[in-house]
């Protein structure tokens, strides 16, 4: 038989390795719920900025698609149809701010800027666009069986109780937003060093001869006056133009240079072309969302694929219509007259060297779609800071 004591120190022995098991095990479990709450507590939030007509909607919507996502369109534009006399500098900050509290999921804010107080879901520009705000519980009277639509969300949910936002916007791991009323991005740095703040920016630009023809097409008279306000400009259409587009594409330089050079964007900030994302949707698709920590299904890249390679339009869809999105961004070239596109070459230049668009010499070879465009060996990876 063993001694005595070999069974005591046996017992000791078995007794300490127990507890340091059980001790281990017990932190285990209380990191783990830490985390968890910690993940809980502090979602991602993500930041969409680009300019006017760069397809910046349709990115805002691939992410609202995303059912891990609250997703909201333009906040920003109730600051700038409040104070419509006002600079775009001057009105950074306000915007800034509501960025802020929308991102900690604080909307108390938002009655300042709204005509009506801010009673109701409705009075929110573009309210119709967040699936968000569109089904339960923001929106009771929704019908599961007519899925999401604007048209449905417009019918049904214009009487939903603003006071609900808050606590829907808590139930979601993401909460995204874009806007084209950034055009500074030292702005933002007071959020991205908030600890609060889980913050990506995802900087969106398109080439500037398709978004200079495409803002013809638009009236863009109230941001167009925001814009200019400290420009001295005429009131001829084209130094109006002219004005704009200089201003947009300094400022989509000047945002990637600081972006670049910025500390807080490490691992923060990633830049997409318009372009990409219409001739590589899955896969730009799968970069976005990766760099969002959002997870992706086969589901869902079906769906980007089908949108971007039909040709439907009005269809009650997710999307309002589906395009051959290979094809919409050539569209410039054969619908712009060279002496335009030659003048937003010329006030863009810069900005079209950062971002790998190369310039036309001639009628002849803006016609000729042989011809690309793009710089092919451009990456956007390289500017994922």
């Amino acid at each position: 038989m063993m001694p005595l004591r070999f069974h005591f120190v046996f017992l000791l022995l078995f007794m300490s390795f127990s507890l340091l098991y059980i001790s281990q095990f017990l932190f285990s479990k209380s990191s783990c719920s830490s985390s968890f709450s910690f993940s809980k507590a502090k979602p991602v939030h993500v930041l969409i900025i680009s300019s006017w007509r760069s397809g910046s909607s349709f990115l805002g919507q691939i992410f609202n698609h995303h059912e891990d996502v609250f997703y909201l369109f333009e906040p920003g534009h109730a600051v700038w149809m409040k104070f419509q006399k006002e600079s775009s500098e001057l009105l950074h900050y306000a915007v800034r701010d509501l960025l802020h509290s929308f991102f900690t999921c604080d909307f108390s804010p938002l009655h300042h800027y709204l005509p009506k107080g801010g009673k109701y879901i409705s009075e929110i520009g573009f309210f119709a666009e967040s699936r968000a705000l569109c089904t339960p519980p923001a929106c009771t009277a929704y019908i599961p069986a007519e899925g999401y639509s604007r048209q449905n969300c417009f019918l049904r949910c214009v009487n939903s109780s603003m006071e609900k936002i808050s606590n829907v916007c808590q139930m979601y791991s993401h909460v995204v937003m874009k806007t084209v009323r950034i055009l500074d991005l030292s702005v933002l740095l007071p959020l991205l060093r908030d600890p609060n703040l889980n913050l990506r920016i995802i900087h969106l630009v398109r080439d500037p001869r398709a978004v200079a023809l495409s803002r013809n097409s638009f009236v863009l008279n109230i941001e167009n006056q925001i814009l200019l306000k400290n420009e001295v400009v005429s009131k001829n259409k084209n130094d109006t133009m002219s004005g704009v587009m200089a201003k947009i594409c300094k400022a989509q330089t000047d945002i990637n240079a600081l972006a670049r050079s910025s500390k807080f964007m490490n691992g923060r900030y990633m830049v997409m072309r318009h372009e990409d994302l219409a001739r590589y949707p899955v896969e730009s698709m799968r970069q976005m969302f990766d760099f969002a920590e959002l997870q992706i299904t086969k589901d869902m890249e079906q769906w980007m694929y089908n949108i971007t390679h039909e040709e439907i339009r009005g269809t009650q869809r997710f999307m309002p219509f589906s395009r051959v999105s290979s094809k919409v961004i050539e569209k410039w070239r054969t619908a712009a007259d060279f002496n335009f596109v030659h003048q937003v070459q010329l006030m863009c230049k810069g900005s079209m060297r950062v971002f790998g668009y190369l310039p036309v010499r001639s009628k002849e070879d803006q016609k000729n779609l042989d011809l690309d465009v793009l710089e092919n060996d451009w990456s956007s990876t390289k500017f994922t800071q």
